[in-house]
């Protein structure tokens, strides 16, 4: 008998994983006559880092795409730089408004992220002399020594571009609970802190949108932020696809580390496992309770680049994946979706390869 029950559930668990691994886009009932409203994530530094004018493929964007919104970080470490004992704009500031105002001209509205965790690699894009302040493992709060200049640059980022009415939301810092390489992690004490501050400096008291990784549905870490939120602010999540690790796995044994890297053809699911992955239903639902829209901030539509090599070659995440993708979210009936990959499609694009932008159009349009 136990030798039965142990083999029912390896099959059970085999079934299991395969399922996940073979279905990694689940199929719902098509919500018929369902559109969301798309937007797109966009950096002037990754786009140079491709290669690319990084003005010419973002126009390029606004005006073949057609998309409702466009999300914008705030880098700390490039925009600013420190003058004796205040903050000042460097020319890389100018880019940021250079693109509220190239929305503007094209009706498209705009969330302005803000913080010292913000998006794009490496996620804290802190001046040096600030991450000096920092050990490894810190979770940054309302008493680090990094609070009185983030606040002060907070204050000055949205004084400099409240003037723009096409600034529909302030995202105050990105994922902020989750740690990046050095294991920070910012408190959602800090998180209120700065939310206090961004709504006492906008004179039109336009609403913030706080977010997290996509949450498994054993994950309630979410519900420290949503609980920071107002009447009109917004919740955002993301959905990635099909991921990909640094390594296959990092073991210390015996003084030595052992590591794997991770393949290059392989990728994990996120949304396929049954009773685990993020229930959108359910996230839409709680938000809807608390009076806050659902937002997808960031729904993968790139496979992911690490050197420029991974750009020109094939890999698990297809262009017609994106098309997989998105229906998925309009099944779950989530109404602002905001796409990732812009600077991909473009360096694609630049390649002769209209796949990508031909798949993101198919949906936008």
């Amino acid at each position: 008998m136990r030798k039965r029950i142990i083999f029912a559930l390896s099959v059970i668990l085999i079934l299991y994983i395969s399922n996940a691994f073979l279905f990694p886009f689940p199929s719902r009932n098509l919500a018929e006559g369902f559109m969301p409203n798309y937007g797109f994530s966009y950096s002037f530094e990754r786009a140079g880092w491709f290669g690319l004018d990084s003005k010419k493929a973002y126009v390029d964007l606004l005006e073949s795409a057609h998309f409702k919104w466009v999300r914008l970080p705030f880098f700390w470490d490039t925009m600013v730089k420190r003058r004796g004992d205040t903050w000042v704009f460097t020319g890389e500031f100018e880019n940021l408004k250079f693109a509220i105002e190239e929305a503007k001209r094209h009706n498209v509205s705009v969330v302005v992220v803000l913080g010292a965790k913000t998006p794009y690699y490496p996620e804290f894009h802190m001046p040096q002399e600030e991450a000096s302040k920092l050990k490894f493992g810190d979770i940054i709060d309302d008493k680090s020594p990094i609070v009185p200049d983030l606040l002060k640059v907070d204050e000055m980022v949205v004084s400099a571009l409240s003037g723009y009415d096409n600034i529909i939301f302030w995202q105050v810092e990105n994922e902020p609970l989750l740690a990046n390489v050095n294991n920070w992690k910012i408190d959602k004490s800090l998180v209120l802190l700065e939310m206090q501050r961004v709504r006492k400096t906008d004179p039109y008291g336009r609403p913030i949108i706080l977010n997290h990784v996509g949450p498994a549905s054993v994950d309630r870490r979410w519900s420290k932020l949503t609980a920071l939120l107002q009447t009109d602010d917004a919740f955002g999540v993301n959905a990635y696809f099909k991921t990909q690790g640094t390594y296959l796995f990092s073991l210390d044994f015996f003084g030595r580390t052992l590591r794997a890297p991770w393949p290059r053809s392989f990728s994990w699911p996120v949304q396929s496992w049954l009773f685990i992955s993020p229930n959108f239903y359910n996230l839409i639902h709680d938000e809807e309770l608390g009076g806050h829209d659902l937002w997808v901030l960031e729904m993968q539509a790139e496979p992911y680049i690490r050197v420029i090599a991974d750009a020109d070659r094939e890999q698990a995440f297809k262009a017609l994946d994106i098309g997989r993708a998105n229906r998925y979210l309009v099944d779950s009936r989530v109404r602002y979706v905001g796409l990732w990959g812009a600077e991909f499609w473009e360096y694609r694009k630049s390649k002769g390869d209209l796949r990508w932008m031909d798949s993101v159009k198919a949906i936008v349009h």
